[in-house]
């Protein structure tokens, strides 16, 4: 393995000489948490690998002192996307040194922003005691946040001037029902119609920067990151290749599950005022998109506007082609916003 040249990030403190070596090639055994035996790895170790497992499509940046470090093979990952130094450390007297690299805890934000760019999702592992209070050998550790592409909340990593829609998608047959959210805003919309290729087109349109999609096989449940959607026999091929994927199981996204937990997120006793009671395909994805707000928005609760159903026939819909072309929300050339028709729209 030869490591990554460091980055002006890296020279000016994401690493700093002393702390570690570079990793050179055969320096470590394990290269990921799944092959080595976890009771021969440290406390501290073996707690990473643990809460890796039940994060397993999330990057794990565990807080450890000044930085936010990963272990392993996420440790390979963010090297290589970040261009970051790839050094090693010890992980237990059998184990040896396992790859490792990190970032600075006062630049979390914009080092994850660049991961979620990428189309990853990141998992952030804190201190929740200092270490004068802790009970045991080492600092509790807990998964505090999840950032995903559609799950961003911070200012720093949101563009203005769009908006970053969640997407959830259910078909059956020729049927299907899309809810979106953006949980910067609070908009919550859902519809529920046939034939697929005004879904494809609703897609399009929406741009989504993550889609939610359900499936039998909980082995494969995970992230695919745009163009990753060709290697999944999982994902249909009405879903457009240029989003990223998030594999969730088939359970999330029940009736009746996804009935109740509407009602209680808005505390009705009926479905019908939101206009949705007749339409199931849509309230499974409205619902299974609020459980996955659930399950990584857990320290902010995400606040929802009532969710709202809408009809394809209560507008002009534009195909993705003829809005590529009159430039509406994006140049044909280099995908930016300003220029022609997107351009004119901003006020000065």
């Amino acid at each position: 393995m030869t490591p990554s040249p460091p980055s002006p990030d890296a020279q000016s403190g994401a690493r700093s000489p002393e702390r570690s070596t570079p990793l050179i090639k055969h320096a470590v055994q394990y290269e990921s948490t799944r092959e080595v035996d976890w009771d021969l790895l440290t406390p501290s170790m073996r707690h990473y690998a643990e809460t890796k497992a039940q994060n397993p499509s999330a990057l794990l940046l565990y807080r450890m002192g000044d930085f936010f470090e990963c272990f392993f093979e996420d440790a390979i990952t963010i090297s290589r996307e970040l261009e970051l130094v790839l050094t090693a450390k010890a992980a237990g007297k059998d184990v040896g040194k396992v790859p490792m690299s990190g970032v600075p805890h006062h630049a979390l934000d914009r080092y994850a922003a660049l991961l979620v760019e990428k189309g990853y999702a990141v998992a952030i592992c804190d201190q929740v005691e200092e270490a004068s209070q802790k009970a045991g050998p080492m600092v509790r550790r807990e998964i505090t946040r999840v950032i995903t592409p559609g799950t961003i909340l911070e200012d720093g990593m949101l563009n203005g001037r769009r908006n970053n829609f969640l997407a959830a998608v259910v078909i059956e047959k020729q049927h299907w029902g899309l809810a979106y959210a953006d949980i910067s805003t609070g908009e919550f919309l859902t519809i529920q119609t046939s034939d697929l290729e005004q879904l494809t087109q609703e897609l399009l349109r929406l741009q989504p920067s993550e889609v939610l999609y359900p499936v039998d096989a909980p082995d494969i449940v995970g992230l695919l990151r745009p163009g990753e959607q060709k290697l999944s026999d999982a994902v249909p091929d009405c879903l457009p290749s240029n989003f990223c994927y998030t594999l969730r199981p088939q359970s999330n996204f029940f009736l009746g599950e996804a009935r109740s937990r509407l009602l209680h997120r808005f505390k009705l006793r009926s479905l019908e005022g939101m206009g949705c009671d007749h339409l199931p395909l849509a309230v499974r994805a409205a619902g299974g998109l609020l459980h996955y707000l659930e399950d990584t928005q857990r320290e902010t609760p995400v606040r929802l506007q009532p969710l709202h159903t809408y009809q394809l026939t209560e507008f002009l819909v534009l195909d993705h082609q003829t809005r590529r072309n009159l430039e509406i929300t994006q140049t044909v050339r280099d995908g930016t916003f300003l220029g022609r028709c997107c351009g004119l729209s901003i006020k000065p």
